[in-house]
């Protein structure tokens, strides 16, 4: 089978570290650059106007407390100790924080947060606010913006320590396909490349007046009650045997309105959006167990609408606007932990798995992944 591809390395690594943690508020927002990091432990005692961060000791406009055994802090002592953004939005009473790419939106009076890889979930404790300062639960915030708690309970201290540097790249596409390959699988060896209309490559997005924006595209008819395509990239120079947090997000440019008819179902509904991370190379091999040799992943990505151990279902390629007649971009984002081989190497994949019988165009933009060393 033929598989284009273009090995150019162009990745933009940047340095992350995910930290921060706690609590809110605050009118305006405070920014800090990121080239100066905490390198000493954030430390809070129960009770006490005194904290030690990055800049020494320093005096609280309020002191942590308990409740319900629930260590509250600060929210702007928190922020300045641990260098992070933090924005208040007065009118619907939201508070944001930031830093390096892991997010943790709160709300005043209430237990409800959403962070980078966490929706529906509840603190276990409101966020506070006496005598105009704000208070979150140092633990829970903690560890959704990746940074440690200890308890040292016979001094009611507790320590907060900014995590491993993580790792950002990006990928637009402007300049070459930057180290992705595209390829195909789920149909037959002897396919005939007439009928299948297979193309991967990079060319300008097809958007109105577009002529710098590049994307990935793939193209496949799918004449074999299935078909698999998909790009990958190979991700080098992480710690053999470590676990990351990866998280990735990504445009996926779709032309397929949503409710039409098919063979095999919809062009839209019936064509799954799938992403993954693993540690070894996703490869589309030779195959026999169905009496005629066909093209098969050797990794579980489940198929079609049903999810595999190695791939998730982000999606599928229903656009957002059926009266416009163009392709149109899908915000899609994935998240996983996992474990690097033993040469440091992790691979990301995101493909579509079709059980539409016809043709598929799609692009893939504006890529990004971010992984987070764990423990």
């Amino acid at each position: 089978m033929a598989i284009q591809s273009l090995l150019s390395r162009n990745i933009v690594v940047a340095s992350l570290t995910t930290a921060v943690l706690l609590s809110a508020i605050a009118p305006g927002e405070i920014s800090y650059s990121a080239s100066a990091k905490p390198s000493i432990p954030l430390q809070f005692q129960i009770g006490s106007n005194k904290a030690i961060d990055y800049r020494g000791e320093h005096t609280l406009s309020a002191a942590p407390y308990v409740v319900n055994g629930i260590t509250m802090v600060p929210v702007r002592a928190l922020a300045e100790g641990l260098q992070a953004k933090l924005e208040w939005d007065g009118k619907a009473k939201e508070i944001t924080l930031s830093r390096d790419g892991l997010t943790v939106h709160l709300k005043q009076n209430s237990d409800e947060v959403i962070g980078t890889f966490t929706k529906n979930v509840k603190l276990p404790a409101k966020v506070a606010v006496v005598k105009g300062i704000a208070f979150i639960p140092a633990k829970s915030v903690a560890q959704l913006l990746g940074a440690k708690t200890s308890w040292d309970g016979k001094h009611k201290k507790i320590t907060i320590q900014t995590s491993e540097a993580a790792l950002s790249y990006h990928y637009a596409f402007n300049q070459s396909e930057e180290g992705w390959k595209g390829a195909f699988a789920d149909l037959p060896v002897d396919y005939d490349p007439a009928i299948y209309e297979l193309k991967y490559g990079r060319e300008l997005l097809p958007t109105a007046n577009n002529k710098t924006n590049y994307g990935l595209k793939l193209t496949g008819m799918n004449r074999s009650d299935d078909l698999f395509m998909y790009v990958t990239k190979k991700i080098e120079g992480l710690k053999p045997g470590s676990t990351y947090q990866a998280s990735l997000s990504f445009q996926l440019y779709t032309d397929q309105a949503g409710g039409m008819m098919g063979v095999g179902g919809a062009p839209g509904e019936a064509v799954s959006i799938k992403a993954g991370f693993v540690n070894k190379e996703p490869q589309a091999v030779e195959s026999d167990a169905e009496g005629h040799p066909h093209y098969r992943m050797n990794l579980d990505k489940g198929n079609q609408k049903t999810e595999g151990a190695d791939m998730k279902i982000v999606g599928n390629m229903v656009q957002p606007n059926d009266e416009l007649k163009c392709f149109q971009p899908v915000a899609m984002q994935y998240a996983a932990s996992l474990t690097a081989n033993e040469k440091g190497e992790l691979f990301v994949i995101v493909g579509s798995d079709s059980g539409y019988e016809g043709l598929t165009t799609l692009y893939l933009d504006d890529i990004k992944i971010t992984l987070q060393p764990q423990g």
